[in-house]
């Protein structure tokens, strides 16, 4: 009896050994590697559509870019991107090595509506749009950005801050400070930047090199901000 219920001890605990090591499950990097799949399968999913009635479709943000969804393909869009977001949450709990640090700053860069591009639809970038449209944006954005604050009182001249944005390949300083609105004026200057980029590379001069003024300061003048050497 003793013997039996020994033997009985060791299959238990060889069971539970086995099992515990059954249930490990995919690695970190393979998780990653599905979600990864999983995402550009569902990116798929919205390209190479034939134009039609723009007005029937949204744009949505999945990870790394934006995409443009139609109802006929809604729902295995939605259930491929919850099956990737789940996979991505598998990640990171199977994740074990040190803490992971960025030192960058990983945003996508604004869009500028549904259009219809050689003939598919697609969520239009800056690069995408003709000099035309981007002149009349970038001369709106301009004012918008550069008259953003001229209502708010200068009194701490440290709260005030720089920012400069071409015009034409000149620089020019735009000052900024605190406001509860700041996301609307960065949202414009982020326009602004990825706008005159494209247009300097429609107009084939990439190569601006207008260096900043580095040894401007601000100083406040009459509740104004104002920048002096």
């Amino acid at each position: 009896m003793k013997l039996a219920k020994t033997q009985l001890t060791l299959l238990l605990f060889s069971f539970f050994i086995f099992n515990s090591c059954s249930k490990d499950g995919p690695s970190y990097e393979e998780l990653s590697r599905l979600a990864a799949l999983k995402t550009e399968e569902a990116v798929a999913l919205t390209e190479g559509h034939a134009c039609g009635n723009l007005t029937e479709w949204r744009i949505d943000t999945l990870y790394y870019t934006h995409v443009p969804i139609h109802p006929s393909f809604e729902e295995q869009y939605r259930k491929l991107r919850a099956e990737a977001q789940e996979l991505h949450r598998r990640a990171n709990d199977a994740y074990e090595g040190p803490t992971l640090y960025s030192t960058s700053m990983i945003a996508l860069p604004p869009h500028f509506g549904i259009r219809c591009i050689n003939g598919e639809v697609k969520v239009a970038s800056a690069m995408d749009l003709e000099l035309p449209e981007i002149n009349t944006r970038l001369s709106q954005l301009f004012t918008e950005i550069t008259t953003f604050f001229e209502d708010r009182p200068c009194t701490d001249p440290s709260k005030w801050h720089r920012l400069s944005i071409r015009k034409d390949c000149e620089l020019i300083d735009v000052l900024y400070t605190d406001a509860p609105n700041f996301a609307v004026f960065g949202g414009k200057v982020e326009q602004y930047v990825h706008l005159e980029h494209a247009k300097r590379n429609l107009e084939g001069n990439a190569a601006c090199s207008t260096s900043p003024g580095l040894n401007k300061r601000v100083v406040c003048e009459n509740g104004k901000p104002k920048l002096i050497y």
